[in-house]
């Protein structure tokens, strides 16, 4: 008689017996067919595998009628790494071809008995618990001997293989091991008993304090006892059947998508072969996604990571045409499981590919208004209710998570502010990006310039913090710069440091940034990309101005990108840098210290404020109230006589004002009326200084440029044309590189005649019959009387030349504001 208990010894194995298990025991095919049931006269269970050696221990199956079918034979060994291992095969009586038989590892065929069959059948009456393995079965019975308690064969791998007709009509309780296997298990198994007519299917949950991978065969946590293993039982929920498909997801997929299941430990691919496998961890398909042409087609994705926070991620089903490697890193970064092997993530494009939804949203490529709508990168603002638009990307925007509060920033950076006007106009700046759109106005930004450690870095700490957008550096690349622009579009953006840029890239990124455009790029089949464009502000510090960083790479500033980006002393003039109050701080360094620190604490809040309000408001009656606003403020300030250039820019600081007015008026940033005028006036007045007045920037340059020449070379390429010796006759001198001719007038004060030709190198890089007019405007080159600037004159022992007289204002200043 065979033995049938799962503590049978084994007869040592003959060395013949060891050689044809080594040689086929693991032999698939036709030379290894179960005998099903084993006969009575078989011999003695005997099998050594040739890797793990002999079973640990065994499991018997057997059929309804109490025949042996073959044993779930568990192997323990040592692992490649050194660590301990574990495997549980079948093991069956064989025919092997040719007449002989014996043990091999074989498979029972489909469908398999259930552990303790005729145990079962034989009690019709009592509760079934199903455990994932036999092992925990045979626990399960010693622990709670009124129950029935039952496993598949493998357990997990493939409890669909197994026939559960015995459990028709009979109350089903799963205890599933503590963690995500044991969870599959439970899903699939509920599904199986309710499918087989099971009375009740219930599943036993499992407290997340406890072990994980624990089951009934190991020690119980501290403080369980018996009674609370009873308990658990009882209180086990009904288990409620799945969705055929997940939430949200509509018909009309192939059906190869019905194998596809989400439970709540993640998405499933459900194979009658292998069994199910996880393939990541649960998400909700929301909706559809499309842009307003109808193309760059996706899915609205939803999950929440492990600290429980919703994550939102609108993806384009273009990413799917790779690897899949940037998909799983969104996945990945956002705290959702992604499996890993190569089927499961092949599986789970297959499904990222095929899904569909019943709601549809339209999807926008970057941030920013879109018609009445604001999207930004976290969230989407005013009435989406119809269709509703999401931003669809990879990495759609820079991180803007906030911290702290509103109240806190408002009460520890904001307040701040008040009575400083670098740091008010700067955090104005920051709420002018949404207000571009509104009053179609175009991109610029704000460069305040000044020496170390007087406070630039604290000016971009808090205009960021409003936002929660980082600072970045101007030595980004120039492609870099345009992804960054991009995220920023109807928003802020913040750079460091122009000083460490190269000039030849800080002219280009600087027009790039301000002009509103990328490059022009041609695609991998030769058609024309794109353009990125953008529109927003952007706030910049450095010790030097753009001009003098171009100037670096032997280049010039064109004027209209000195006034999109407006070149403003960051010194307040009051002795602290710039700042002017410091709100009981001992001095600026502590008072920098106090911003960074609460720019830290709070952030990102102020900017969602100023958006929500704006959305909820008319926005055709807002943009009149801003417009007219910003009116006010450049007539009261705009100097009489201003170039048109001033005008500009006067605009640009009226739009600031007018932004930081309203953020005040809707409660967002916490300042007294006007405070945000009163600091735009300030800069105002600081940039025209700055700028030489208020004419032309190309005048202003211009006229620096001829005064710097005369400094420089006035003693070195002028000849000194009319000096007499002690006769009165003319001095003869030779100057290398001549120019033109110098002499002291009445008053010994010098006057310098420049040739034609020494003139134009000059006034190199402008016209310069122009320049040479605004220098007789500025007083600087004495008229010729004739409407010309140049006069007939003189020169001992050169003969009569037409000149360009500079006066001697020229070294002494002019009249730049004229």
């Amino acid at each position: 008689m065979m033995p049938d208990d799962n503590t049978s010894m084994f007869t040592p194995l003959t060395p013949d017996e060891v050689k044809a298990s080594r040689a086929t025991g693991l032999a698939k095919g036709a030379d290894k067919v179960p005998i099903l049931p084993v006969p009575d006269n078989a011999p003695q269970l005997r099998f050594k595998h040739p890797k793990y050696g002999e079973p640990s221990r065994t499991w018997p199956y057997r059929d309804a009628a109490g025949r042996l079918l073959g044993y779930a034979a568990r192997f323990d060994f040592t692992a490649s790494d050194g660590t301990a291992a574990k495997d549980v095969l079948p093991l069956t009586f064989c025919d092997l071809g040719n007449g002989k038989r014996g043990w091999r590892s074989k498979g029972i065929p489909d469908p398999r008995p259930l552990y303790k069959l005729p145990e079962l059948i034989a009690r019709p009456d009592a509760l079934v618990i199903v455990t994932e393995g036999e092992k925990a079965a045979d626990a399960a019975a010693e622990l709670l001997p009124e129950r029935i308690t039952t496993t598949p064969m493998h357990g997990a791998k493939s409890p669909h293989k197994t026939d559960w007709s015995p459990v028709k009509g009979r109350e089903v309780v799963i205890w599933p091991d503590h963690d995500e296997p044991g969870a599959s298990f439970a899903q699939a198994v509920a599904e199986l008993a309710t499918k087989a007519g099971a009375a009740s299917v219930r599943v036993v949950k499992v407290p997340a304090d406890w072990p994980p991978g624990w089951d009934l065969a190991d020690e119980p946590p501290a403080g369980v006892t018996v009674e609370t293993l009873r308990a658990m039982i009882e209180a086990a929920g009904p288990w409620e059947p799945p969705p055929k498909a997940p939430a949200g997801q509509r018909r009309g997929m192939p059906p190869e998508m019905l194998a596809f299941v989400m439970r709540d430990y993640g998405l499933y691919h459900r194979d009658p072969d292998t069994g199910d496998t996880l393939l990541s961890g649960p998400f909700e398909v929301v909706a559809e996604t499309r842009d307003s042409t109808g193309g760059s087609w996706g899915v609205l994705l939803a999950w929440k990571d492990p600290d429980g926070r919703r994550h939102e991620w609108a993806m384009p089903r273009s990413i799917l045409a790779g690897d899949g490697t940037e998909f799983r890193r969104v996945f990945l970064d956002g705290g959702l499981f992604v499996a890993p092997g190569r089927k499961a993530r092949d599986m789970l494009m297959v499904y990222l590919a095929n899904v569909r939804a019943e709601t549809y949203a339209t999807c926008v490529d970057r941030t920013g208004w879109h018609g009445r709508v604001y999207v930004s990168a976290t969230r989407t603002y005013g009435d989406t209710q119809s269709d509703p638009v999401i931003l669809q990307g990879v990495t759609a925007a820079a991180d803007t998570k906030p911290r702290g509060t509103l109240e806190g920033w408002q009460d520890e950076v904001a307040a701040l502010a008040i009575g400083n006007s670098r740091l008010a106009f700067a955090l104005s700046a920051a709420f002018a990006g949404p207000l571009l759109y509104l009053l179609n106005a175009e991109s610029g930004g704000l460069h305040f310039r000044g020496a170390s450690s007087i406070g630039k870095s604290s000016m971009l700490n808090v205009a960021a913090s409003a936002w929660g957008c980082p600072v970045y550096n101007w030595r980004a690349t120039d492609n870099a710069a345009e992804a960054l622009a991009r995220a920023a579009n109807d928003a802020l953006l913040c750079l460091d440091e122009l000083g460490q840029a190269d000039g030849r890239a800080a002219d280009a990124m600087g027009y790039m940034l301000s002009n509103g455009a990328g490059k022009a790029r041609m695609a991998k089949d030769t058609s024309a990309r794109p353009v990125m464009t953008w529109r927003m502000v952007f706030v910049s510090t450095g010790e030097i101005g753009l001009a003098e960083k171009v100037a670096e790479a032997g280049r010039r500033t064109r004027a209209g990108q000195e006034i999109r980006i407006l070149d403003i002393p960051a010194d307040a003039g009051a002795g602290l840098g710039a700042f002017e109050a410091l709100h009981g701080s001992i001095d600026g360094d502590a008072f920098s210290r106090r911003l960074r620190l609460a720019t830290e604490t709070h952030r990102g809040h102020a900017a969602h404020a100023f958006l929500e309000r704006i959305t909820a408001s008319d926005l055709d009656e807002l943009s009149t109230a801003v417009r007219a606003g910003g009116d006010r403020w450049k007539a009261e300030h705009l100097p009489a006589g201003a170039d048109g250039q001033v005008q500009r820019a006067a605009g640009r600081f009226a739009l600031i004002a007018a932004a930081g007015e309203l953020a005040a008026t809707m409660g967002v940033l916490p300042w007294p009326d006007g405070e945000a005028s009163r600091a735009a006036a300030a800069c105002f007045t600081a940039w025209i200084n700055a700028r030489g007045g208020k004419g032309p920037a190309e005048v202003t340059a211009g006229i620096a440029q001829v005064r710097g020449f005369l400094e420089a070379h006035g003693m070195s390429r002028f000849e000194p044309a009319w000096e007499t010796d002690a006769t009165g006759q003319p001095v003869e001198s030779r100057t290398i590189n001549r120019v033109g001719f110098r002499r002291k007038d009445a008053l010994g004060q010098w006057e310098f005649y420049a040739m034609a030709e020494g003139f134009k190198e000059m006034a190199k890089g402008f016209n310069s019959k122009e320049l040479a007019a605004e220098l007789v405007k500025a007083g600087m080159l004495a008229p010729a009387g004739n409407g010309k600037s140049s006069k007939p004159v003189k020169v001992p022992n050169v003969g009569p030349l037409k000149l360009y007289h500079f006066t001697p204002a020229a070294l002494a200043g002019g009249d730049d504001d004229a």
